[in-house]
């Protein structure tokens, strides 16, 4: 390990991926500490990038993600990516299903890795790459594209360089955003950012449609039940169209046209007299957590449900 770090370092390496492929998990607790330690002692400033918990996921031990993030800058947590909507899918599911113990080890400096970024190879259409760069940016995932840039439609490359999503992956904060309702195809994803004030976060907030029945989904939704209390409002934007969508009180209901295995991000800023970028706040999601949306249909949701005057999100489709 020592002569390949110092070699790496020789070479002017700038990210290190190191894989498991025919190792123990079970050694993995003390190998992939061992490598970083030694690319330390180069003095050259690499990023880490590990799946020590992915082997261990798989062979059915329960990683050490406090120990994990001590030691690698990102880490892959699940399967390789395929290039499909399938195996996007499968993905989301799983940062979806898990994210209560994935969310508290994300932070500057060491996140989850839910793998590269397909969009402009050939598995995907325009809205389900859409649909990826948007939920990788409520993620705080790393960026990591695998297209030939030589040939990218310009459609696609135009997802890849949007200034509004990279802005809500690389916000200071770094929290990691969560799903917050799922639900008859229909979910939404959530995510604190910048800016801040008090101790009221703005929102980037995701409108994921995963039917396929050929039409758009309309979703309608109280912006207080999706946790924005913020009596002065929020000024809402959609980042894919860059459109000032007006500000919003936490009665008024937004509406959103979602297509078909599409999504529908906007940014919800949070508005005050004073506004705050704090330096890496991070929320702590509890029940008295404002981020939290009380929807009944939501799965693997460990707040207690509010009950009093609540209303579903509207759907319908024409």
């Amino acid at each position: 390990m020592d002569i390949d770090s110092q070699t790496f370092a020789s070479w002017n390496v700038d990210y290190l991926k190191l894989d498991g492929c025919y190792s123990d998990p079970r050694d993995m607790d003390k190998g992939y500490p061992q490598m970083g330690l030694y690319m330390n002692k180069t003095g050259r400033p690499m990023i880490y990038s590990c799946s020590w918990p992915a082997y261990q996921v798989f062979s059915g031990m329960a990683p050490d993600y406090s120990t994990i993030a001590k030691h690698c800058n990102l880490w892959r947590n699940y399967n390789d990516i395929d290039d499909s909507w399938e195996s996007v899918e499968t993905i989301i599911d799983y940062y979806g299903d898990n994210q209560d113990a994935l969310i508290p080890n994300a932070g500057p400096g060491h996140w989850n890795d839910p793998d590269m970024l397909i969009i402009g190879n050939f598995g995907l259409s325009y809205e389900q790459s859409k649909s990826q760069m948007a939920i990788w940016s409520i993620l705080a995932a790393p960026l990591l594209m695998s297209v030939d840039l030589r040939k990218i439609k310009p459609d696609y490359r135009d997802i890849l360089i949007n200034r509004n999503l990279i802005a809500i992956n690389q916000d200071p904060l770094g929290i990691q955003g969560r799903r917050i309702y799922k639900n008859k195809g229909i979910e939404i994803w959530a995510r604190p950012v910048t800016p801040v004030s008090g101790e009221v976060y703005s929102y980037a907030i995701a409108f994921l449609n995963r039917r396929t029945d050929g039409t758009p989904s309309e979703v309608s939704v109280v912006l207080q039940e999706l946790g924005l209390i913020n009596t002065l409002g929020y000024k809402v934007v959609d980042l894919f169209e860059n459109k000032d969508l007006g500000v919003y009180t936490p009665k008024d209901v937004l509406h959103v046209s979602i297509n078909p295995t599409g999504v529908v991000i906007v940014k919800a800023e949070v508005i005050a007299s004073i506004q705050r970028t704090p330096n890496f706040i991070r929320p702590v999601f509890t029940e008295n957590e404002n981020f939290h949306v009380p929807l009944h249909n939501s799965p693997n949701f460990n707040v207690p449900f509010v009950q009093n005057n609540f209303q579903q999100p509207n759907f319908r489709r024409d």
